[in-house]
């Protein structure tokens, strides 16, 4: 009866230990995790606001320093003897500037029927043009991350006309507790590429 009794205790005893050891494998895999969450954060660097936009079903960012204005084209003038991929030229509140199809630029498939075409002016260097987007998702703050793939850099070819191209990586940007990530569109290169045309 003793040896009954003995048995229990230890297979009580040994149950609970178990269980002890369950409870703090589990609070060390938690403390784990956080300490792996900070250091995430840490490695996040900030590379500052940018227009987010989708371009062919794809989500693009430019830095918001060459971005001058962002709307709805209301007319374009055609002028002759353009690339299919120059529309022509607008008035943006008293200034005439050329409009860019990025869609025919880059020979994506696909092309906005819309009237009124959503624009982004950038401007650097003395060169200005409002490039046609499908749809601008909002300005935020974005952040490049250690460990991040790089979608693809920029290459210096000027006279290349692939979106590929013209992306200078990846970038995230958090939505609550989730991060996205969207590719870096080189505004500059762009604005280098049109001056050479």
């Amino acid at each position: 009866m003793a040896t009954t009794q003995n048995n229990s205790q230890e297979l009580s005893l040994s149950n609970l230990l178990t269980a002890i050891d369950t409870e703090l494998a589990e609070e060390l895999r938690k403390e784990q995790n956080q300490l792996a969450d900070s250091v995430v954060v840490r490695a996040r660097e900030e590379i500052g606001r940018h227009i987010c936009f989708r371009l062919a079903n794809q989500h693009l960012a430019v830095p918001l320093s060459l971005v001058v204005e962002v709307g709805e084209l209301e007319t374009v003038r055609p002028l002759p003897f353009l690339p299919n991929w120059a529309e022509g030229v607008t008035n943006i509140r008293g200034e005439i500037v050329s409009v860019t199809n990025l869609i025919l630029f880059f020979r994506l498939a696909g092309r906005s029927a819309r009237k009124n075409r959503t624009f982004i002016l950038l401007h650097d260097n003395g060169i200005k043009t409002a490039i046609m987007v499908d749809k601008i998702t909002g300005t935020r703050l974005l952040h490049r991350e250690e460990g991040i793939e790089l979608t693809a850099k920029s290459s210096g070819d000027l006279t290349s006309t692939t979106l590929t191209d013209f992306l200078q990586g990846s970038a995230v940007f958090l939505t609550g507790e989730e991060t996205q990530k969207l590719d870096l569109f080189d505004g500059r290169k762009l604005l280098a590429a049109l001056k050479l045309q």
